[in-house]
Protein backbone atom coordinates (compact mmCIF):
# COMPACT_ATOMS: atom_id res chain seq x y z
CA UNK A 1 0.00 0.00 0.00
CA UNK A 2 2.65 2.55 1.03
CA UNK A 3 6.39 2.35 1.03
CA UNK A 4 7.89 2.81 4.47
CA UNK A 5 9.19 6.30 5.06
CA UNK A 6 12.95 6.42 4.55
CA UNK A 7 14.70 8.05 7.55
CA UNK A 8 17.55 9.06 5.21
CA UNK A 9 15.04 11.34 3.42
CA UNK A 10 14.47 13.45 6.55
CA UNK A 11 16.99 16.24 7.12
CA UNK A 12 17.55 18.03 10.41
CA UNK A 13 19.11 21.49 10.64
CA UNK A 14 20.25 21.67 14.28
CA UNK A 15 21.16 25.38 14.12
CA UNK A 16 17.62 26.35 13.07
CA UNK A 17 15.81 23.46 14.81
CA UNK A 18 14.13 22.53 11.53
CA UNK A 19 13.16 19.15 10.02
CA UNK A 20 12.69 18.79 6.28
CA UNK A 21 10.77 15.73 5.10
CA UNK A 22 11.35 14.95 1.44
CA UNK A 23 8.56 12.94 -0.22
CA UNK A 24 10.32 9.62 0.42
CA UNK A 25 10.62 10.62 4.11
CA UNK A 26 6.81 10.63 4.38
CA UNK A 27 4.34 7.74 4.53
CA UNK A 28 2.26 8.25 1.36
CA UNK A 29 -0.61 5.78 0.98
CA UNK A 30 -0.45 3.94 -2.38
CA UNK A 31 2.99 5.44 -3.17
CA UNK A 32 4.44 2.04 -4.02
CA UNK A 33 1.88 1.58 -6.83
CA UNK A 34 2.96 3.42 -10.00
CA UNK A 35 -0.66 3.67 -11.15
CA UNK A 36 -1.30 6.17 -8.35
CA UNK A 37 1.97 8.00 -7.62
CA UNK A 38 5.19 8.90 -9.39
CA UNK A 39 7.83 9.03 -6.68
CA UNK A 40 11.18 10.85 -7.00
CA UNK A 41 14.42 8.91 -7.09
CA UNK A 42 15.99 8.26 -3.69
CA UNK A 43 18.29 11.03 -2.52
CA UNK A 44 16.83 13.66 -4.87
CA UNK A 45 14.75 16.76 -4.19
CA UNK A 46 12.07 15.99 -6.76
CA UNK A 47 8.38 16.03 -5.82
CA UNK A 48 6.00 13.11 -5.46
CA UNK A 49 3.38 13.41 -8.20
CA UNK A 50 -0.19 12.31 -7.58
CA UNK A 51 -1.43 10.48 -10.68
CA UNK A 52 -4.83 9.32 -9.46
CA UNK A 53 -6.19 8.41 -6.00
CA UNK A 54 -9.46 8.68 -4.14
CA UNK A 55 -7.73 8.31 -0.77
CA UNK A 56 -5.08 10.98 -0.07
CA UNK A 57 -3.22 10.13 3.10
CA UNK A 58 0.26 11.47 3.82
CA UNK A 59 1.70 11.32 7.32
CA UNK A 60 4.84 11.16 9.40
CA UNK A 61 6.30 12.01 12.78
CA UNK A 62 9.40 13.77 14.01
CA UNK A 63 12.31 11.38 14.53
CA UNK A 64 13.19 13.15 17.79
CA UNK A 65 10.95 14.58 20.51
CA UNK A 66 10.21 18.31 20.40
CA UNK A 67 11.24 20.61 23.25
CA UNK A 68 8.64 21.13 25.97
CA UNK A 69 7.16 24.62 26.25
CA UNK A 70 8.34 25.65 22.78
CA UNK A 71 6.31 26.83 19.80
CA UNK A 72 6.62 25.06 16.42
CA UNK A 73 5.06 25.26 12.98
CA UNK A 74 4.19 22.71 10.31
CA UNK A 75 3.88 23.41 6.61
CA UNK A 76 3.78 21.50 3.36
CA UNK A 77 5.19 22.75 0.07
CA UNK A 78 2.80 21.77 -2.70
CA UNK A 79 2.14 22.59 -6.33
CA UNK A 80 -0.70 21.88 -8.70
CA UNK A 81 -0.03 20.66 -12.22
CA UNK A 82 -1.80 22.21 -15.20
CA UNK A 83 -3.63 18.93 -15.79
CA UNK A 84 -5.40 18.14 -12.52
CA UNK A 85 -8.81 16.96 -11.41
CA UNK A 86 -11.01 16.27 -8.41
CA UNK A 87 -10.02 19.25 -6.26
CA UNK A 88 -12.95 21.62 -6.92
CA UNK A 89 -14.94 22.02 -3.69
CA UNK A 90 -12.83 19.25 -2.11
CA UNK A 91 -10.52 20.62 0.58
CA UNK A 92 -7.62 18.71 2.05
CA UNK A 93 -6.84 18.91 5.75
CA UNK A 94 -3.53 19.16 7.61
CA UNK A 95 -3.20 17.77 11.10
CA UNK A 96 -0.54 18.30 13.74
CA UNK A 97 -0.67 16.82 17.23
CA UNK A 98 1.94 16.50 19.95
CA UNK A 99 1.97 12.97 21.30
CA UNK A 100 -0.23 10.10 20.18
CA UNK A 101 -2.91 11.20 22.65
CA UNK A 102 -2.45 14.92 21.94
CA UNK A 103 -5.11 17.38 20.88
CA UNK A 104 -5.07 17.72 17.08
CA UNK A 105 -4.65 21.09 15.38
CA UNK A 106 -6.28 21.20 11.93
CA UNK A 107 -5.95 23.47 8.90
CA UNK A 108 -8.17 23.39 5.82
CA UNK A 109 -6.30 23.57 2.50
CA UNK A 110 -8.20 24.48 -0.67
CA UNK A 111 -6.01 22.81 -3.30
CA UNK A 112 -8.18 24.13 -6.15
CA UNK A 113 -7.28 27.71 -5.13
CA UNK A 114 -3.55 27.15 -5.68
CA UNK A 115 -1.84 28.83 -8.66
CA UNK A 116 -0.94 26.22 -11.24
CA UNK A 117 2.78 25.42 -11.33
CA UNK A 118 3.77 27.59 -8.35
CA UNK A 119 5.22 25.85 -5.31
CA UNK A 120 3.22 27.14 -2.36
CA UNK A 121 3.74 26.77 1.36
CA UNK A 122 0.48 25.77 3.02
CA UNK A 123 -1.24 26.71 5.11
CA UNK A 124 -0.64 30.42 4.79
CA UNK A 125 1.08 31.44 8.03
CA UNK A 126 1.87 27.77 8.79
CA UNK A 127 0.04 25.51 11.22
CA UNK A 128 1.44 26.65 14.57
CA UNK A 129 1.25 24.76 17.84
CA UNK A 130 2.88 24.67 21.26
CA UNK A 131 4.40 21.67 22.98
CA UNK A 132 2.84 21.44 26.46
CA UNK A 133 5.35 21.96 29.28
CA UNK A 134 4.19 18.83 31.08
CA UNK A 135 3.67 16.53 28.08
CA UNK A 136 5.00 13.01 28.45
CA UNK A 137 5.13 12.33 24.69
CA UNK A 138 6.53 15.26 22.68
CA UNK A 139 6.79 13.56 19.31
CA UNK A 140 4.89 15.44 16.59
CA UNK A 141 2.48 13.37 14.51
CA UNK A 142 1.30 15.14 11.37
CA UNK A 143 -0.30 14.63 8.00
CA UNK A 144 -2.17 15.85 4.94
CA UNK A 145 -5.48 14.15 4.15
CA UNK A 146 -8.47 14.03 1.82
CA UNK A 147 -10.37 10.83 2.62
CA UNK A 148 -13.96 11.95 2.75
CA UNK A 149 -15.13 12.96 -0.74
CA UNK A 150 -14.70 9.54 -2.34
CA UNK A 151 -13.79 11.27 -5.60
CA UNK A 152 -10.67 10.62 -7.64
CA UNK A 153 -8.00 13.32 -7.54
CA UNK A 154 -4.88 13.99 -9.61
CA UNK A 155 -2.28 16.61 -10.41
CA UNK A 156 -0.96 17.44 -6.93
CA UNK A 157 2.79 17.53 -6.26
CA UNK A 158 4.22 17.06 -2.78
CA UNK A 159 7.61 18.81 -2.56
CA UNK A 160 8.28 18.55 1.18
CA UNK A 161 6.94 18.95 4.68
CA UNK A 162 8.71 21.19 7.19
CA UNK A 163 8.56 21.23 10.98
CA UNK A 164 10.38 24.16 12.54
CA UNK A 165 10.79 25.83 15.89
CA UNK A 166 9.29 29.29 15.90
CA UNK A 167 11.37 32.18 17.22
CA UNK A 168 10.40 33.66 20.55
CA UNK A 169 8.46 36.82 19.91
CA UNK A 170 9.58 39.76 21.93
CA UNK A 171 6.98 42.02 23.47
CA UNK A 172 7.61 45.74 23.54
CA UNK A 173 5.92 47.46 26.44
CA UNK A 174 4.92 51.06 26.00
CA UNK A 175 4.75 53.07 29.19
CA UNK A 176 2.32 55.97 29.38
CA UNK A 177 3.92 59.36 29.85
Amino acid sequence: MAEAADPAEVEYDKDNCRWRFKPRGLHITWSSDRRYWKMPEKGTDGPAELLDVCWLEINSSTPEPLSKGERYALSFKLSLQEVHSGWKNVPAFMLAKVGKKGIPNWAKINIADMNIGNVMEVPYGKLQFEVPKYAEDTTLYFGLYELWSGGWKSGLRIHEAVVEKMPVQSITLVHPR
